[in-house]
């Protein structure tokens, strides 16, 4: 015999009582979300308001003018990875293969960026050099995602976020006068900056502490007008130099460190490429927006330019863990020329001092 409605809802109610008592608890929880990245939003600009930009100092780029300049225009890019700042590295401890600290590791980020203009300056005596692209890759900070690192670093987390937000800013205080323009893609998410014990993928260009490195970096250069500072709270993204578009990420997606999982990188580069092929057959217009020449990352501590990737090494260099793997890398960053017609050149890995 069919059962009417009120008998229906009887021999229910206690099912339906507990669906509709989940449903509520969602709506509470993601009411919650909602109330607290508003409380996020409104910290970040009290902070915002609170923060002293660094005055700019006087440009000193000049438009070259005369018979050896090239028509084309010419763009420097630079990339920092893998700053690392707050950790130490006694020399003692690894038979004087490297030192690392925050004083060192400040020398080796500033001399960069004073390497990268002298570099620049002498292309210009060839072409015209008007913009500089510094792509910044993650890995800012030591963080403490180690009970090793948590106990032996400079400082707490927080504090090496700011400090690292900072250094970062003093870098590009010291390209900018040279440039009519500069240009930070700094994408966020990446492993040592990670506030969460194993890695996320959602939010996890949000829940970190690079975000704040690059956050502080962008507030401290606020009166500079020529510097565009793009912060991407994503896994990885396009960015455009001229008309080159490259992939950056951190590239702690790939398993590996301190020397380069090729087979690894081949087939992220490869399922990229597919993905994002998929998107372009249904759309050309998105070729423009997804579209890559090269995969551009850090993370595994160690430079290397092929055709469809390339990577920079890392200021703090070798560490007591690479020796006990028995690896070792110098202290390096990256830099190159891009030309509209002949894409990259003169790719060059500055040894850190």
């Amino acid at each position: 015999m069919a059962l009417d409605e009120a008998q229906l809802k009887a021999a229910h109610s206690e099912e339906v009582e507990h669906l509709q008592n989940v449903i509520n608890e969602r709506e509470r929880e993601f009411e919650d979300y909602r109330k607290e990245h508003g409380r996020l939003s409104s910290f970040f600009r009290q902070l915002n308001a609170a923060v002293e930009p660094i005055k700019p100092v006087s440009a000193e780029y000049k438009p070259r003018t005369g018979s050896r300049q090239i028509s084309a225009p010419v763009a420097a890019c630079m990339h920092s990875t893998d700053g690392h700042h707050g950790a130490m590295q006694e020399a003692s401890e690894i038979e004087g293969f490297n030192e690392f600290s925050p004083e060192i590791g400040e020398m080796r980020q500033l001399g960069f960026a004073r390497d990268v203009v002298e570099w620049t300056e002498l292309h210009r005596h060839s072409y015209a050099i008007d913009e500089l692209h510094h792509l910044v890759t993650g890995d800012m900070i030591s963080g403490d995602i180690h009970e090793d690192l948590r106990v032996t670093n400079a400082w707490p987390a927080p504090v090496q976020a700011i400090r690292a937000g900072e250094l970062l800013a003093k870098q590009i205080e010291i390209t900018a006068p040279h440039f009519e323009k500069v240009v930070v893609e700094f994408i966020v998410s990446d492993n040592h900056g990670r506030m969460t014990k194993k890695p996320q993928a959602k939010e996890a260009g949000l829940n970190s502490l690079n975000y704040v490195v690059g956050w502080y970096a962008k507030a401290l250069l606020a009166d500079h007008a020529n510097v565009t500072f793009n912060i991407y709270p994503m896994h990885e993204t396009i960015v455009h130099v001229l008309n080159r578009q490259y992939l950056i990420c951190h590239g702690h997606d790939v398993i590996g460190w301190m020397g380069l999982p090729w087979y690894g990188i081949h087939r992220k580069v490869s399922r990229e490429a597919v993905a994002r092929m998929q998107l372009v057959m249904d759309d050309i217009a998105k070729a423009h927006q997804i579209g890559f020449h090269k995969y551009v990352f850090g993370h595994y501590h160690t430079p290397v330019d092929l055709p469809l990737y390339m990577a920079s090494g890392s200021v703090s260099g070798c560490d007591a863990l690479d020796r006990k793997q028995g690896r070792y890398a110098k202290p390096s960053q990256s830099a190159w020329m891009v030309h509209p017609e002949w894409a990259e050149f003169d790719r060059t890995n500055f040894r850190l001092g």
